[in-house]
């Protein structure tokens, strides 16, 4: 019922302040079109990018890791296989109040400590939280794990989503919009993923599918780190005009 609400609140929102587009004439319809042409074949050739390459992995895993705590029966089977199905509410509530703070957080600790290590401990409390899923089974008497479980993903989910788009707009200056957009494709993709072989794995191929990325993305965000790194030596090295 809230969830209605709130949904209706927004649509009559989104009614009342939004600016309303007008009916466009041929000739927008034409520039748009070209735009729009234009853009899908600068984001095909923006996958031709060493650096996008390496961060398709990352990308995938960002959509994967939102889809499994969302819609993944199994997850949703670790609720309402041992305890009450009234209970999903409130542990998705927790997820999203943790989720909240930690945008808020990662994002002034980024700021003293740099970006490297919020990745590491996005990737240190992702690999925690998979392998518990792997061995811990759900008890009558240990409902609070799940809370615990379902708040840290939103903690670390937070990390994902600010620190990679955070990334991307420092790496891709002066390509925004090609790789944003292969952002949003690579992201999508993980969350289709999920989507389709839902019905037909069990939760331990999922975690298995999960550790998977997890570790290519990172692996991928190393190599791209370091070519960064490369980059920002070589112009420090390059002698200034008088």
């Amino acid at each position: 019922m809230l969830y209605i609400l709130i949904s209706l609140c927004s649509i009559l929102i989104i009614i009342c302040f939004l600016n309303q587009r007008r009916k466009a004439s041929k000739d927008q319809i034409s520039v748009m079109l070209r735009h729009s042409v234009t853009l899908l074949v600068s984001t095909a050739k923006h996958m031709c990018n060493i650096e996008q390459i390496y961060l398709i992995p990352l990308t995938i895993w960002s959509g994967l890791e939102q889809s499994f705590i969302i819609i993944f029966s199994s997850f949703w089977g670790f609720i309402t296989c041992t305890f009450n199905a009234k209970y999903v509410g409130f542990i998705f509530i927790a997820y999203g109040i943790c989720d909240s703070i930690g945008s808020a957080f990662f994002g002034q600790l980024v700021k003293f400590m740099g970006r490297w290590p919020c990745f590491m401990i996005g990737a240190v409390i992702n690999y925690s939280l998979i392998i518990t899923m792997f061995i811990w089974k759900p008890t009558e008497n240990r409902m609070f794990v799940l809370f615990i479980l379902a708040g840290l993903w939103g903690l670390v989910d937070a990390v994902w989503q600010t620190q990679i788009t955070s990334f991307y707009g420092i790496l891709f200056v002066d390509k925004n919009e090609a790789a944003f957009s292969n952002y949003h494709l690579w992201e999508s993709t993980g969350f289709v993923l999920f989507y389709i072989i839902t019905p037909y794995i069990r939760i331990r191929i999922a975690l298995i599918i999960l550790l998977i990325f997890l570790t290519l993305g990172m692996m991928g965000y190393i190599a791209t780190d370091n070519l960064l790194s490369k980059k920002k030596l070589k112009v420090s090295d390059i002698p200034r005009a008088n």
